[in-house]
């Protein structure tokens, strides 16, 4: 009983480990994506900012839950590795949340304010898109496809549509188009997010269980040491 007391702590400093790293590499993307905000002067806000505050207050509290798991995994406290196990249950719940939230966004990338902006493109009674020209001179794309969509509807295309809204040199001209490059746009902004999110959400799913086992393990140990004594 006492090896596998002693088996259940070692794998559990283990889980803590993987932990804490985990927490801070949710941090450092926190971080990563305020700094990408900032760098893009142009950008058009879609909750990234409040996305990667999130982030970095959910990482904080995942080290701190494992420095307290620790703390209690050093002095065998059954109430503090209840509590443990409970936050990790808790932070599990929460980080899947955040996961489906993030993978649905990502799915339907779109957001609604590029979608009316590119049925207005298409609008003969529209000879402006503002909203589009944001996303195009952010992006660097132009028209929903490509250029070709404005050339189509034979309208001029937009300076958002050339680099430094200079469009004397042809060279300028952005040849891809908006919904694809803000799809690419979120799809990098996630990929990290969510690998991160499902280590998180199998490193906590495992130390729960092997909490709950050495909590256990500990009140069988101590029982029986009361019993022969």
């Amino acid at each position: 009983m006492y090896c596998s007391t002693r088996l259940l702590r070692y794998i559990l400093c283990v889980i803590n480990l993987v932990y804490a790293i985990n927490g801070c590499l949710l941090i450092w993307y926190g971080t990563w994506l305020l700094d990408t905000i900032a760098e893009e002067p142009n950008a058009v806000d879609h909750g990234e900012k409040l996305a990667a505050i999130l982030c970095i207050l959910l990482g904080t509290v995942i080290v701190l839950t494992s420095i307290f798991g620790t703390v209690g995994l050093v002095k065998q406290c059954r109430k503090m590795l209840i509590s443990y196990a409970v936050l990790l249950l808790l932070l599990l719940v929460i980080q899947f949340i955040m996961f489906s939230s993030s993978f649905a966004a990502s799915r339907d990338a779109l957001p609604e304010s590029l979608r009316q902006a590119f049925e207005e493109l298409w609008d003969t009674q529209y000879r402006s898109n503002s909203t589009l020209n944001s996303y195009e001179e952010w992006l660097h794309c132009c028209g929903r496809n490509s250029p070709e969509d404005y050339i189509n509807l034979d309208r001029e295309l937009p300076s958002s549509c050339c680099l430094d809204r200079d469009c004397t040199n042809p060279r300028n001209l952005f040849m891809d188009g908006c919904e694809h490059k803000f799809k690419l746009y979120v799809s990098k902004k996630t990929a990290n997010f969510h690998t991160l999110s499902w280590l998180l959400i199998l490193t906590e799913f495992v130390g729960s269980v092997a909490t709950c086992y050495l909590v256990d393990s500990i009140r069988n140990h101590r029982d029986r040491v009361r019993f022969y004594n």
